[in-house]
C-alpha cells in the first residue's frame, strides 16, 4: 500500500472515531453516501476521498464534502433534490479502497423515501403520480394506495433519490432520509 493511501486511511480513522462520539447515521444531519457505502463510521475511516467515485457519475450526483463539511470533508454525498442516483453503481467499480462494496441494484440501501402527506399533491387530492412512475422500482418500492397516492415500501425502497428529485410540489414532497430503515 502507497504511503499516502496509509495516511489517508490513517486520517479516515481518526475521523471516524471522533465522528462517532458526536453523531451517528440515523442522525437528521446524517449524508447520504453513494450506494454501496459502509456504515459511516467505517466509510468515513476507510474512504480514501480520491473524487473518482463522483468524477464517473454520469448523473453528475455525487458531490464532495467541503470545508463546511466538518468530519465528513473530502468525502461523496449526494442531495437528491438537485441530482439523483440512477443505480449505474459506476462508483463502485472505481472506489479502490473497499468505502463503496458490491451490491446488487435491488440491494443498496442509501437511505429511505419519506413522503410528507400535507405537501404531497396526491394526497392533497390532486393528480400526480410522478414520483410512482420514476421510480427505478416501479410498482414495488412506491405503490399506490387507492390508485392514487403514493406509499412508500420501506423493504424495497433503496434510497437512490430519483422520487424526491422528480416530485414537482414546491418544497419537495418526498425525502430520502440517510441511514434510515
Amino acid at each position: 500500500m502507497e504511503r499516502g493511501a496509509k495516511v489517508a486511511l490513517f486520517i479516515g480513522g481518526v475521523m471516524s472515531l471522533l465522528l462517532s462520539g458526536f453523531t451517528d447515521n440515523k442522525s437528521k444531519y446524517a449524508l447520504l453516501r453513494p450506494p454501496g457505502a459502509l456504515n459511516e463510521p467505517e466509510f468515513l475511516a476507510t474512504c480514501l476521498r480520491c473524487g473518482k467515485c463522483a468524477e464517473v457519475c454520469p448523473q453528475r450526483a455525487i458531490k464532495i464534502g467541503q470545508g463546511n463539511s466538518g468530519l465528513a470533508i473530502g468525502s461523496p454525498y449526494l442531495i437528491p433534490r438537485e441530482a439523483a442516483c440512477d443505480l449505474c453503481l459506476d462508483c463502485i467499480g472505481v472506489c479502490s479502497s473497499g468505502a463503496l462494496r458490491s451490491v446488487e441494484k435491488a440491494n443498496v440501501r442509501m437511505g429511505m423515501a419519506e413522503i410528507d402527506h400535507d405537501t404531497c399533491l396526491a394526497w392533497l387530492g390532486d393528480e400526480c403520480k410522478i414520483c410512482y412512475t420514476s421510480c427505478p422500482f416501479y410498482n414495488q418500492a412506491i405503490k399506490l394506495e387507492d390508485h392514487k397516492r403514493p406509499v412508500v415500501d420501506k423493504a424495497v425502497c433503496v434510497g437512490c433519490g430519483i422520487c424526491e428529485y422528480v416530485c414537482i410540489a414546491d418544497p419537495g414532497a418526498i425525502k430520502v432520509q440517510a441511514g434510515k430503515r
